[in-house]
């Protein structure tokens, strides 16, 4: 029984897709209007990279008011729809991709850029901000790095100094921007007036997490009786109502990061959310340079909002001084929109 349901739910899966890929190839046949292809949105329930999705489509409806925008996901760029752009696309039409963390050998949406850097040699390519990291793995780090120099006309966003500097190393032919995660451009947009109480752990439960759900559970216990709560940017929410409700989830998980007085997390995206949100938050590592480099983004008139722990001890330490300030406004400036995000076409 449980492998005529698993059958049909993979069976439904693939009917999905197929469905999905006909529509797009049916969609970019008879496209008249100018275009942007952003290839790697997310299909997955990761609400940090949905709000990269949020944040780039905003971005482009502000920045190309005169374009129209497909967005593909990792299932979606077939070679049957990619093969399908190539037929139809027009000179001014525009190729980007997305935002995260594709630049690596851990995930799949670095193939499609490569795909697409063949493809397409005669078309610029622009990459939002990403994190690039091969882990042991030198033969595809070279297969990713001839690919795009080969090209020559991509423009790559790298959104920490490690990622800079390991890009200046091997994308030697790409024109390289050290650029925060485009999420950050929320970040002061927003106003909350909840009543703000206890401390909400915001931690991963994936191949990425550093420390163990025993530990971050003694941790919790240390506070007493104060308030804790766990959660995550992944949620047990469908793609398919994600991509429908994409906004409201976010803006409803804002909300919630803003009832507490401090957040704890793991996970870059947490941290950027508690900050939307005006929370204060404590930053502990997972097991790559995502966080310790990504908090270096902020500002001295972020100090008292962000703080890195290197260790779960440090955690509780830092907790006691942040959780003492009874006088904190819980607002923050728009930095980012103002500093990067408003002037980003400029580079282009």
């Amino acid at each position: 029984m449980k492998k005529l349901l698993s059958w049909i739910k993979h069976f439904c899966w693939i009917l999905k897709n197929k469905c999905a890929e006909q529509s797009l190839i049916s969609l970019i046949s008879s496209h008249q209007d100018k275009t942007i292809f952003l290839f790697g949105s997310p299909w997955h329930s990761n609400m940090g990279d949905q709000a990269q999705t949020y944040c780039i489509q905003k971005w482009l409806e502000k920045n190309y008011t005169e374009y129209h925008l497909i967005i593909l996901t990792l299932m979606t760029s077939t070679d049957k729809v990619i093969n399908c752009i190539r037929k139809h696309i027009k000179s001014d039409d525009l190729l980007m991709c997305h935002s995260g963390y594709h630049i690596t050998n851990l995930y799949k949406e670095k193939d499609v850029y490569c795909k697409i850097a063949r493809l397409f040699p005669d078309f610029k390519i622009f990459i939002f901000p990403q994190t690039i990291n091969f882990v042991n793995d030198p033969e595809e780090e070279k297969n990713v790095s001839d690919m795009f120099n080969k090209h020559g006309k991509i423009t790559l966003c790298c959104r920490d100094e490690f990622s800079f500097q390991y890009a200046q190393e091997i994308f030697v032919n790409c024109s390289l921007l050290l650029y925060p995660d485009i999420v950050t451009s929320l970040i002061g947009t927003m106003k909350y007036n909840n009543l703000r109480k206890g401390v909400l752990f915001c931690m991963r439960n994936d191949i990425e997490a550093l420390y163990t759900s025993e530990e971050i559970q003694f941790l919790r216990n240390r506070f007493g009786s104060m308030n804790t709560d766990i959660t995550d940017t992944t949620i047990p929410t469908s793609y398919s109502v994600i991509k429908k409700k994409r906004e409201s989830i976010l803006l409803e998980m804002f909300e919630q990061f803003s009832k507490y007085e401090l957040v704890v997390t793991d996970r870059y995206h947490g941290t950027i959310f508690s900050l939307i949100a005006g929370t204060p938050v404590i930053v502990i590592s997972s097991t790559d340079h995502k966080l310790s480099s990504g908090v270096r983004w902020f500002p001295e008139s972020f100090n008292d909002y962000v703080k890195f722990a290197s260790n779960l001890d440090e955690v509780y330490q830092l907790a006691q001084d942040v959780l003492s300030n009874k006088n904190r406004t819980y607002l923050l400036p728009a930095y980012f929109e103002q500093k990067y995000y408003s002037v980003l076409k400029s580079k282009l």
